[in-house]
């Protein structure tokens, strides 16, 4: 429950709290980094400790901590570790497993981590987050996550979605049951629940942070959301596009050849050939493509340029085609959204269509196109119920009355890009928003068409004042560049003015830093150590 802030003590940085009431940040509420709050109980008081049912928002049958463990980081932070359970309702459903790390030293912040892919495992908690440059636990967060209601040694792993519980815990409501035990045992543990609940996610774990900021906009504060798979359905109908324009001429008896698959070095080499074009078109060479406006306009040319030189078929082009533009259907999802926008497969991305022309049953991304094997899982276990589903076999441009039935469905059930931010916004809640240029899996250039969303409903200036929209060079999926992010969304929550300093991001191919590029704009070299990141400035982008 978000907590008013009335009065903040100088000694530990307590707050004064309302449970019942909703509020902006008090003006001179301590940051993050001055504030300590210490326990009120020793560490073993927390083992077997149970939570009831009606503290949980969405039903369960209670939780408890089965372990406690008193650990200290790299860097000589203390903390207590803390496991446990939140129970299923359906006996056959498993339960959800969770772990807390309390700080000694606490600033009053949580943080709640999301998952990724398909989730089945507890994120690691006690490392940086995706794209972070500081270990939440070392900065004295509370710092937890869990593994979405049910286990696995694989993310890959859909079959859990078998059982509706399970499946309804992954899609959202582990996301508040997990919120829940946290204030329920950081309560415990300090006499008093944080001052700031902060949510940070990428892919899935982004899909989840757009959740918490939406259908529990209240419950959050702060919101770092990077690279979500916002758009489900539409990102794995791509996955079985893509599979189909690979593999639909294969047949194992009579055609055993995959006429759109492309091998893995041709695929290195057009990349190359990418950065190699387009590297200098910002300012400097040094294996960064950030001009991608200008490399965009150029596809046309570049599709000429390899075409010729690795003498790629028509066949062959489909696939890139798909990869770097996406597709568009004649009927919308329930959101309204009928286009999937592709990568930069043109601009210096890897694509990647597996080592073997050979597709799998199911697909398998060791072997196979990698969005075809989370498309296959996904629509064999959430969308259609069939374990026998062949993905490649079915016309999504133009679905039986069966198919459309199940694709309205799903996206009613699972998208998440509700453009609906007003339980957040009402209670001063702040997002950054993150993309990466040469993100592969989840489209830069269809999260800046959902921002646009935000734009549409709440105007641009709404918009900035509640959403910071970066698209840094250079990030892939996950991976790329590391900032500080928790920094400047805490300034934001707590102060209510984002850091108006340019901020920088450390680029992990250079180790060299570089402005944080925010939408509409791309980073050039202006002269200077290509090290520092006074030497870059931010171009706005006036026309895509």
């Amino acid at each position: 429950m978000r907590l008013v802030l009335s009065v903040c003590f100088a000694l530990g940085g307590f707050c004064a709290q309302d449970s019942n009431l909703y509020a902006q940040p008090a003006s001179g509420c301590k940051l993050a980094s001055q504030t300590v709050i210490l326990p009120c109980t020793e560490v073993a008081n927390l083992n077997g400790l149970v939570i009831p049912s009606n503290f949980f928002k969405e039903a369960c049958n209670g939780g408890a901590v089965l372990s406690v463990t008193t650990k200290t980081s790299d860097t000589g932070a203390s903390y207590a570790d803390v496991k446990g359970i939140i129970r299923s309702v359906d006996p056959d459903a498993p339960n959800i497993e969770w772990e807390i790390l309390l700080p000694m030293k606490w600033n009053g912040r949580s943080l709640q981590l999301g998952g990724g892919a398909n989730n089945g495992s507890i994120p690691n908690v006690h490392g940086t987050s995706a794209f972070g440059s500081v270990k939440p636990i070392d900065a004295g967060y509370v710092v937890y996550g869990d593994d979405s209601g049910h286990q696995s040694s694989s993310s890959m792993d859909a079959s859990f979605a078998s059982n509706e519980e399970s499946l309804n815990n992954y899609i959202r409501q582990h996301l508040i049951k997990a919120h829940d035990v946290m204030r329920y045992v950081v309560n415990h543990f300090y006499g008093q629940e944080p001052v700031f609940n902060y949510f940070a996610g990428c892919s899935t774990g982004g899909r989840e942070a757009l959740e918490c900021a939406t259908t529990y906009g209240k419950y959050y504060d702060g919101v770092f959301c990077s690279q979500p798979a916002s758009n489900y359905v539409l990102a794995r109908l791509w996955g079985a596009v893509l599979s189909q324009a690979v593999y639909k001429n294969f047949d194992a008896d009579t055609y055993p050849h995959s006429d759109g698959y492309i091998d893995e070095e041709t695929l290195k080499g057009i990349q190359q050939d990418a950065i190699s074009l387009y590297d200098k078109w910002d300012g400097i060479e040094d294996g960064i493509v950030c001009n991608i406006f200008a490399a965009r306009n150029n596809r046309d040319n570049f599709l000429n340029i390899i075409r010729k030189k690795y003498h790629l078929t028509d066949a062959q082009m489909n696939t890139i085609d798909v990869y770097a533009n996406g597709f568009c259907l004649e009927y919308a999802m329930k959101n309204g959204m009928k286009t999937y926008k592709g990568c930069s497969a043109l601009e210096g991305g890897a694509m990647d269509l597996g080592s073997s022309e050979v597709p799998r049953e199911p697909l398998d991304t060791r072997y196979n196109v990698h969005h075809g094997d989370r498309a296959d899982g996904i629509f064999k276990y959430f969308f259609t119920k069939d374990p026998t589903w062949k993905l490649i076999e079915h016309d999504y441009f133009h679905p039986d009355e069966n198919l459309y039935r199940i694709l309205m469905d799903a996206s009613a059930r699972y998208d998440a890009n509700s453009p609906d931010f007003d339980d957040f916004i009402s209670h001063g809640g702040k997002l950054i928003l993150f993309s990466g240029w040469m993100d592969m899996s989840m489209s830069p250039w269809q999260l800046i068409d959902q921002y646009k969303g935000y734009v549409d409903k709440y105007g641009q200036k709404t918009t900035d004042s509640f959403c910071k929209f970066y698209i840094m060079p250079d990030a892939t999926h996950g991976w790329g560049v590391t900032m500080d992010y928790m920094s400047w969304l805490d300034q934001w929550c707590t102060t209510g003015n984002y850091p108006q300093e340019t901020l920088y991001a450390t680029m992990r191919r250079t180790h060299g830093q570089m402005p944080m590029a925010e939408y509409p704009g791309w980073v050039k070299y202006i002269g200077g150590d290509p090290m520092s990141g006074t030497s870059y400035q931010i171009i706005k982008q006036t026309n895509e």
